[in-house]
């Protein structure tokens, strides 16, 4: 049928649709290339959620147009976010053959092949090609958002809050488990909404009981849990001691009542610090993530310095941050006064700089601890690294390994580490056992 190479841009859960689409790629007889650069089909899987990811997004299909003049490249598929934002950007872009929404992604193999192909998958084809090592992976457990932020695009772009079937999410993770994923990361726009749009309150935590049955996984990791109370069971679990770790990526966005409200931000700041004591009381050894937004409309210095305060204060492990970005169509597009660029990109820097100070404290603290640390591979120095059970894959820092046997190097291979150096974000390691 042809080779097919993928370009795929934004979050974590635009990955996995991009995994399942070259698994029905593969399924309809097409051969996936590493270098899409080097294929005859070329999709490239966009993201709407923000100007910056709109511009990449842009500056990629246009690179990408330029393999159908001086590559192989016949045929250019846009996909995802970027055409369900923008329904009229196909004239603006005459050099893409064919254009799908989010929803229409899984049509794209029967379009490419020909509605008159074998729609069965051959019996050993792959449900997901996945981008990444095989021995971590992300599962997409549900699709929307039903927050309603006002600086957000999502709920406009992708819908309202959708719970995917425990069926087919318990399938694809036994299958990927089979294939050597030792650590599953769940995401969504709001994992711990994960059943109650179907009215199903211990759905998120009957979920992960049987993805901690699964033989061949051992870590199972939430991320995106929009702060909230928990639905039944799930603190449980986090706290039981089993697969699923006490990991917790709880966006706050920020703390001022007056910012929250603006922003659509359900849940007042005492909830949130609450919260977060209640959580950290419950679940030993937990860690938490958060993100955080500075700049937005009429944010004032003293605002400002309330969300410093609380990161000071709290003491998150991990946090991201992210200066506002003024998205067309959202509530807050209209809102002023408008914090100007300078003055948020300061904010920003700063907020960092403290959430530096407190990252390096929070690692200092593992200094002479013994963990488990599941092995990644060699940085581009040629240290071999990998993650203790606080270091989600990506967004957080890596251990860096010392005396490690060869036989237990390998990217998936669990050791046991005693932790010797820290720094900002990343830790030292000493390998004493497996």
């Amino acid at each position: 049928m042809g080779t097919v190479g993928l370009v795929s841009l934004g979050c974590a859960k635009n990955r996995v649709d991009a995994e399942h689409l070259l698994g029905g790629m593969a399924a309809r007889g097409f051969q996936v290339v590493g270098d899409p650069a080097g294929a005859e089909v070329v999709i490239v899987n966009t993201c709407g959620f923000i100007r910056e990811a709109i511009e990449e997004s842009i500056d990629e299909i246009l690179e990408a147009s330029r393999w159908k003049t001086e590559g192989r490249c016949r045929v250019l598929v846009v996909a995802g976010c970027l055409a369900k934002r923008y329904p009229d950007i196909a004239k603006d872009l005459p050099e893409v053959d064919l254009f799908f929404t989010p929803e229409d992604i899984g049509r794209i193999p029967e379009v490419l092949a020909g509605a008159g192909s074998p729609a069965a998958r051959p019996a050993k084809a792959p449900t997901r090609i996945l981008t990444q090592p095989a021995h971590t992976a992300y599962l997409k457990i549900a699709e929307g958002c039903s927050n309603r932020c006002t600086y957000c695009t999502i709920p406009s772009i992708r819908g309202e809050f959708r719970s995917l079937p425990e069926g087919s999410l318990l399938a694809e993770a036994s299958e990927l488990a089979d294939r050597g994923t030792v650590e599953i990361n769940l995401v969504a726009q709001d994992v711990t909404s994960y059943g109650l749009d179907r009215g199903d309150p211990i759905a998120l935590a009957r979920l992960l009981g049987k993805l901690e049955a699964l033989r061949g996984l051992r870590w199972i990791r939430l991320l995106y849990a929009y702060p909230r109370p928990f639905p039944p069971g799930v603190v449980e679990v986090l706290a039981a001691g089993g697969k699923t770790l006490p990991y917790l990526d709880l966006p706050i966005q920020h703390i001022h009542p007056r910012i929250l409200r603006a922003m659509g931000r359900s849940i007042p700041p005492e909830e949130v610090e609450r919260q977060i004591g209640e959580l950290r009381e419950r679940i030993p050894g937990l860690v938490l993530r958060t993100t955080a937004i500075v700049g937005f409309p009429g944010e004032t210095d003293e605002e400002f310095q309330a969300l410093v305060d609380f990161v000071r204060r709290t003491r998150f492990h991990h946090l991201g941050a992210f200066a506002y970005s003024r998205e067309e169509g959202t509530p807050a597009a209209k809102m002023r006064p408008r914090v100007p660029a300078r003055v948020a990109r300061a904010r920003l820097e700063g907020l960092l700089a403290v959430q530096a100070e407190v990252s390096a404290s929070r690692n200092q603290e593992l200094i002479g601890q013994e963990l488990d640390v599941l092995v990644d591979g060699s940085d581009e120095g040629g240290v071999l690294v990998g993650r203790t059970y606080g270091q989600a894959p990506e967004v957080d820092g890596q251990t860096k390994l010392s005396g490690c046997p060869e036989d237990r190097a390998a990217p998936g291979s669990f050791v046991r580490a005693r932790i010797r150096e820290a720094w900002e974000y990343d830790l030292g390691a000493e390998v004493i056992g497996s």
